[in-house]
């Protein structure tokens, strides 16, 4: 394939990631589980998706693991939620430090079939912080 075959390609991939990310809008942001479907969809990497949002100048809202939404759980809000102890001790020894990657909180939720807010609510519960965002938010 010739340089500029390369460059055609190229072009038309992002034309097609930035018409998804437009369809994909809700009130002019784009939540973080329809990025996730874009990536899925397009079959690219999730940071390519945040970096056009980036380059769009579109915000990222709603994240799946509670990090940053419209309306943000406090500390106070989780007092009274009940986390079972097999979700709080798989946070904990996957975390170092008081740190849970992203990908690694979405690998938790996955094999205890818990919601990605689970664990989200689970690290805010015991002061772990979550970092590594998949699409580049944090």
């Amino acid at each position: 394939m010739s340089r500029m075959e390369q460059q055609e390609t190229h072009d038309t991939a992002e034309q097609e990631l930035e018409e998804q990310v437009r369809a994909s809008l809700v009130e002019g942001k784009l939540p973080c589980s329809g990025a996730f479907e874009i990536a899925r969809k397009l079959k690219v990497n999730r940071r390519k998706v945040g970096d056009a949002a980036n380059r769009m100048r579109i915000r990222i809202v709603n994240c799946q693991l509670g990090c940053f939404q419209t309306l943000k759980a406090t500390h106070d809000d989780l007092a009274g939620m009940n986390i079972s102890d097999a979700l709080i001790g798989r946070v904990m020894e996957e975390s170092t430090d008081g740190v849970l990657s992203c990908p690694t909180a979405f690998k938790v939720a996955g094999s205890l079939k818990a919601t990605p807010k689970e664990v989200g609510d689970a690290a805010t519960m015991q002061k772990v912080k979550i970092v590594g965002c998949q699409l580049g938010c944090f």
